[in-house]
């Protein structure tokens, strides 16, 4: 490990006490110094104890609390995640190049990529450092960001031994702020530990239900998968028929957001896990139900967490649904489970067909009409380089409102040129005034852009275009059949959790939307406008039979 420099001082100073007394003083208040300095890092943060018969818990939402996302950043850490690829064999995949593009991103704040990089450091992988001082500052300036899981990873290291003093005190410590601030894995790992019946006198878990649970419904109400496993345990504990059934139906969300642990429980539950002794949660043996949460257990843990399966019901409805027929190919059941996006809009062909002066790198543009510093009259020369655009200035109109005196688009001069003349004679070219746009930008990484490289990673389904736009309000009965998105109004308070990507249901007719509040998420069903995306299964030979479609 390199030696920091605080370190580095620290060692120095402990061998030069061991061979002289001289200046014991002024090196006792150097030490004292140098610890006050350590102490103000991060990963040094003095935190409340861990206090597990705590009564309050708030529900904080991680994506409330952490820094925007920049676009570009985004683009580079989806490109990092195709590359990343856990189809391609580990020792075949360009890990230099993957550690480029997260540390490009973490440059502009983007915590993923900061925590993924610390990982990678740490990790046995061919990437350019595996330094854990270089580890533990990335999550620390994630920490000074004010990203929750941030705090949750620096309890991990504190728990393995990696920050110089920790233990499972000071781990805990940091869980529970982490907890507290808005992580879903931090609530998922101590809410099920606090949510016994009773205290552990070996400190393994504790009896405090109340918050354990609210705990673990916070982070199923973000999206965190794993959550659903640990309610499910919580919520069959009566052994009633109603809590198998409220279970059955949490660890079955779980698989929808991504959770390999709910595919093998459910496995192990159509199986016939805990038949003889009452508490299985369905009560008798499925077999070609515990064969595909198998298939699908294997592909979420292949996929380490990175695959949601929005469309679940699209091949595995929970009973007593009839299931629809199955080829056997595993990944029939990923692709159709997966979350669709419509086809890409075909670019436009006017940008290409641009030339001369007006002609612009695709992806690239000029600063607006408004942003413009100032104009020069058309019969001077060109006084600097860039993008100009030529209008009559006719006195007392907006700049929105001026008329083109040329084609209307902005044009490439260098500085010293002459610009060319209006075409549009009839108007006074003493009234004509070029506008200077500045030169071209890239612009930031669209949100289709990003999604395209979602679809090549495998994360997405590109789809077919569907028929004629139709949409539903939450609380209506489902007309159709298939695929619908949800969304709920830009304004609503929880439209930055509920308006997600894969926020999509497989649909039956005359079946009820998905309630927003079976996944701990304050979202009334009125509120949600569900569209209709399309791929719908198709009728098979057999009458009442459906075969699953893509």
């Amino acid at each position: 490990m390199k030696c920091t420099t605080i370190l580095c001082r620290i060692v120095f100073v402990v061998l030069f006490l061991t061979t002289s007394s001289v200046q014991a003083g002024r090196l006792t208040s150097l030490t004292s110094k140098l610890t006050t300095a350590m102490s103000d890092l991060p990963r040094y943060e003095k935190l409340p104890l861990f206090n597990p018969h705590r009564k309050l818990f708030t529900c904080l939402h991680q994506d409330q609390h952490v820094p925007p996302v920049d676009p570009q950043a985004e683009l580079w850490f989806q490109q990092a995640l195709v590359l990343d690829n856990p189809d391609i064999y580990y020792k075949d995949r360009d890990y230099p190049k993957i550690y480029q593009l997260y540390q490009q991103a973490a440059q502009r704040n983007h915590w993923k990529s900061m925590l993924n990089l610390a990982s990678l450091i740490l990790s046995d992988y061919a990437v350019p450092e595996h330094d854990p001082e270089v580890a533990i500052r990335w999550v620390e300036k994630a920490m000074q960001l004010g990203v929750p899981d941030a705090y949750d990873m620096m309890g991990t290291y504190h728990q393995n031994g990696m920050i110089r003093g920790g233990d499972a005190t000071s781990a805990y410590a940091f869980f529970q702020r982490a907890a507290d601030m808005g992580s879903p894995s931090a609530m998922t790992f101590l809410g099920y530990k606090i949510a016994g019946t009773y205290d552990d006198p070996e400190g393994e878990f504790w009896g405090n239900l109340p918050i354990g649970r609210r705990m673990l419904e916070c982070a199923l109400a973000q999206g965190y998968g794993d959550a659903a496993d640990k309610l499910g345990l919580i919520y069959a504990r009566p052994n009633t028929s109603e809590a198998k059934l409220r279970a059955l139906r949490v660890l079955h969300e779980g698989v929808k957001l991504g959770s390999a642990e709910c595919a093998n429980s459910l496995f192990s539950e159509f199986d016939g896990l805990g038949l003889a002794s009452g508490t299985n949660l369905i009560g008798r043996i499925d077999k070609a139900r515990a064969e595909r949460y198998s298939q699908i257990g294997n592909a979420l843990e292949h996929y380490q967490g990175r695959l949601k399966l929005p469309n679940l019901d699209k091949v595995l409805p929970l009973p007593p649904a009839p299931l629809p027929k199955w080829d056997g190919n595993k990944q029939t059941l990923i692709d159709a489970a997966k979350t669709v996006i419509p086809p890409a809009k075909p670019k436009s062909a006017s940008h290409a067909a641009l030339q001369g002066r007006e002609q612009m790198p695709e992806g690239h543009s000029v600063m607006p009409l408004a942003e413009s510093a100032y104009s020069v009259h058309g019969g001077q020369r060109v006084p600097e380089t860039g993008y100009w655009l030529a209008l009559f200035d006719a006195p007392g109109t907006p700049r929105a409102q001026l008329t083109p005196a040329r084609s209307g688009r902005p044009e490439h001069y260098q500085a010293g040129e002459r610009f060319e003349p209006a075409t549009m004679t009839s108007l006074s070219h003493e009234t004509m005034q070029w506008h200077y746009l500045g030169e071209a930008h890239r612009l930031p990484p669209s949100r289709e852009m990003i999604l395209a490289h979602m679809v090549s990673a495998g994360w997405l389904r590109e789809i077919s275009a569907s028929t004629p736009i139709r949409q539903c309000v939450g609380h209506q009965r489902c007309p159709q059949q298939g695929i619908w998105e949800g969304r709920v109004a830009g304004a609503h308070p929880q439209a930055f959790l509920y308006n997600t990507w894969n926020q999509q249901a497989f649909v039956q007719p005359g079946q009820n939307f998905p309630d927003p509040r079976d996944r701990s998420l304050h979202v009334d069903r009125h509120d949600v406008l569900w569209t209709y995306l399309g791929s719908p299964n198709v009728d098979g030979a057999v009458p009442g039979v459906t075969n699953i479609a893509l």
